[in-house]
């Protein structure tokens, strides 16, 4: 079949009910998209509008991506992925990305981001890279960020997985440091995370540098993974610190769980560390290092022995860390963006 005669063929539909969106975006990740994740796919959906463009072959479903907006300016995609990662489909599903964009008076497009983020990650996937499944690390041959970068796509962020053995350290055990004025403590259940969650917003949304925000913001998302966290996981997942002289706030965090990994007793073994925030006035008091020690010991109690997260590549203090506590980069992933010309 000549190339003109395949583009000849290919066609597009606008997907804007979910339940048709769901059933074609396994084109698009190789993570499982098992029916017990549709209830946190589909609150992200609504909140961000979320609309698929379908490639079609023939009338054939054959490729997909997945676009969403929280202002008017980006335009997010995510879930990019044509079957057999054909170039040709490749080349079209994009332009009709750009399209759409343009179409909608978006300024930027910016992904993949395959939201939740929490459970299908972001990024395309560099070369030498381990592919196995993975939460936040979805798998793709290096065709498409070569195609997307040769239609005017730009890198934007990169993010390295380090990922290791679960070094557990006791914090108050160390030698020369001192956390008397800290107290590290878990939200108890999930309605005292609620009422905490102002507090988590704020320190997070405040502290957390632009390359560590990945997925667009909204206050909203916040109970839809504090839910993935306890359906899959432990409330330790989700941790505070405490300045006792003035009982505030000033450190938070989480971890978040796999669950496409289990030990031969059929339990959960890893988990993913994702965020970790601190107040300026209260940084290098080595808080970084309490929440990851406090936590690690709670992990081992739950025989939970591997760990691996997301680092933006510019975050040198978190990557230093990763690598003293045994963790090296076993995939990296990139974010593009596309500045669309006001025509």
């Amino acid at each position: 079949m000549s190339l003109i005669h395949l583009r000849n063929e290919l066609t597009i539909r606008i997907l804007d009910d979910l339940n048709d969106i769901l059933k074609n975006l396994y084109i698009g990740t190789n993570i499982p998209i098992w029916p017990e994740f549709h209830k946190y796919m589909i609150r992200d959906f609504k909140t961000f509008h979320a609309k698929a463009i379908l490639l079609l072959e023939a009338g054939n479903p054959t490729g997909i991506v997945l676009v969403y907006h929280k202002t008017p300016d980006i335009l997010y995609f995510g879930y990019f992925g044509v079957i057999n990662h054909n170039p040709v489909k490749i080349n079209y599903l994009i332009d009709k990305l750009i399209l759409f964009g343009k179409i909608n008076h978006f300024k930027i497009i910016k992904g993949p981001i395959n939201i939740p983020g929490i459970i299908f990650g972001w990024g395309f996937m560099q070369k030498k890279s381990i592919s196995n499944l993975f939460p936040i690390a979805p798998v793709n041959p290096p065709i498409y960020q070569r195609i997307f970068i040769r239609k005017g796509f730009s890198i934007y962020n990169i993010q390295n997985t380090w990922e290791g053995h679960f070094l557990k350290i006791n914090p108050w055990e160390i030698k020369n440091l001192d956390f008397s004025d800290y107290e590290y403590f878990n939200p108890e259940d999930f309605d005292e995370l609620m009422r905490l969650k102002p507090i988590f917003l704020k320190i997070q949304f405040e502290n957390l540098p632009e390359s560590a925000q990945v997925a667009p913001r909204d206050p909203n998302l916040f109970d839809n993974y504090a839910e993935y966290v306890f359906d899959y996981g432990y409330n330790f997942m989700i941790y505070f610190v405490r300045y006792k002289p003035t009982n505030e706030i000033v450190a938070c965090g989480c971890f978040i769980p796999n669950p496409f990994r289990k030990d031969e007793k059929g339990n959960y073994d890893s988990c993913i560390p994702l965020t970790l925030a601190v107040k300026p006035e209260h940084r290098g008091k080595r808080l970084g290092l309490l929440m990851y020690g406090a936590t690690s010991l709670q992990a081992w109690e739950k025989k939970i022995r591997y760990a691996g997260g997301p680092i933006a590549g510019d975050l040198k203090v978190s990557e230093k860390f990763a690598k003293n506590v045994g963790g090296k980069v076993c995939r990296t992933h990139v974010i593009l963006n596309y500045i669309l010309n006001e025509e």
